[in-house]
């Protein structure tokens, strides 16, 4: 059996990768099915990173609310979590993922559309992030060996605690450290690491460490 032992961050800075920004404010309240928020702003994102955000919508209404189609625009953002056909009874919500990958630099803005059958039937969140050059920022990372038991390692990292966690490493790393230079300045990452064993088994997930990206 694979078990992972404590993970451990540390930081260095030398450099500047621009500075991260907030969500929206919500917004709406009363007897309608609505978004917490009409705007999200992820902020500056260095080239090769993806940063996420999340917007939730409730059903404030006393009856059943079907969504129907969501809609994405503005290069780079993309948006998963709610499937078409969704139902949510009165009182429930749904939250959806907004992410951001930019493929150049400079500002992007963008929507996510979202109809339902609902009286207020068409909601629109706008949405805004920057893409900057991936900066001489980096968070390094090493942990404790599981000796012959692994024939390698993955790295995962998210930006909320406790995840979602994507993969950050292309290929199984044999290493016990790891530095990740495509982090953005202002932004908080969260870590953790899992051990590979012969038969491919895949360990749980490390203890996870937060890792604070200073700003320039």
């Amino acid at each position: 059996m694979l078990v992972m032992t404590a993970l451990i961050a540390a930081l260095y800075q030398s450099g500047c990768a621009g500075i991260a920004a907030a969500n929206g404010n919500a917004v709406l309240s009363g007897a309608q099915f609505n978004a917490n928020t009409s705007t999200i702003n992820l902020g500056n994102v260095a080239l090769g990173d993806t940063k996420t955000a999340t917007v939730t919508f409730t059903n404030s209404t006393n009856s059943a609310v079907t969504i129907g189609n969501i809609s994405v625009s503005g290069p780079g953002f993309n948006a998963s979590g709610i499937p078409s056909g969704t139902i949510l009874n009165p009182g429930e919500t749904a939250t959806l993922s907004i992410t951001f990958t930019p493929a150049s630099t400079g500002t992007q803005s963008g929507s996510i559309t979202l109809t339902s059958n609902s009286q207020n039937s068409s909601i629109t969140v706008g949405l805004q992030a920057s893409g900057v050059p991936a900066g001489d920022h980096l968070a390094a990372l090493s942990w404790g060996s599981v000796g012959a038991l692994a024939i390698g390692y993955n790295i995962y990292r998210g930006t909320t605690s406790g995840g979602p966690y994507g993969r950050v490493n292309t290929a199984l790393d044999g290493n016990t450290t790891y530095t990740d230079s495509a982090v953005s300045a202002g932004q908080s990452y969260y870590y953790v690491v899992t051990a590979v064993g012969s038969n491919s088994a895949e360990s749980a997930y490390s203890n996870e460490v937060l890792a604070s990206i200073p700003s320039p």
